[in-house]
């Protein structure tokens, strides 16, 4: 961390908790694109009417979110 850096994060902690809150959520939207870029959404697209058309041809099931998160998490564990 620079030492700027360093120095706003201490002058940030001085902030009331409701400023940090504010301050924190402020310093995470920077983070987000603000749009996409167009070959990403396309793809994402592409990927969701593929996935739709496969469903309705029965190739993919159905599973309930929380079994799909359980084999994700402990895919990851």
């Amino acid at each position: 961390m620079s030492a700027m850096t360093e120095s706003v994060f201490i002058e940030a902690l001085s902030l009331p908790t409701k400023e940090r809150a504010v301050l924190v959520e402020k310093l995470l939207l920077s983070l987000e694109p603000e749009e996409g870029s167009p070959e990403i959404e396309a793809a994402w697209k592409r990927e969701a009417l593929d996935r739709c058309a496969a469903y309705d041809a029965g190739k993919l099931t159905e599973r309930e979110a929380a079994d799909v998160l359980n084999d994700a998490y402990r895919k990851v564990k």
